[in-house]
């Protein structure tokens, strides 16, 4: 039986055998009640991790309706809403 072909993500170990690609993943998430706000936080730690050599697999905004103070049994309380955004980042560990 051969060994499996050493496709784009595979990598050469120190024992010289094939190895499948590893990955280390990580999430970052950011929320506030602006969009503007939420959006240039997430940018600016996308950036810093992208110089880490992480990327981007995925990412969620959502826009939800939030209480404060309990403010839908609470009539002092008011209503606001939320951005949040997520993303789950990899990037390659080195062959074992």
């Amino acid at each position: 039986m051969s060994a499996p072909s050493a496709g784009s993500a595979s990598g050469l170990a120190s024992d010289a055998n094939w190895h499948p690609q590893r990955w280390e993943t990580t999430f970052i998430h950011v929320k506030n009640e602006s969009l503007e706000t939420v959006i240039d936080d997430i940018t600016r730690q996308t950036n810093a991790y992208g110089e880490q050599g992480w990327e981007i697999v995925n990412s969620s905004v959502q826009r939800a309706q939030v209480s404060h103070h309990f403010a839908g049994y609470d009539k002092g309380g008011e209503f606001y809403f939320e951005w949040s955004i997520v993303c789950t980042l990899k990037r390659p560990l080195p062959p074992a």
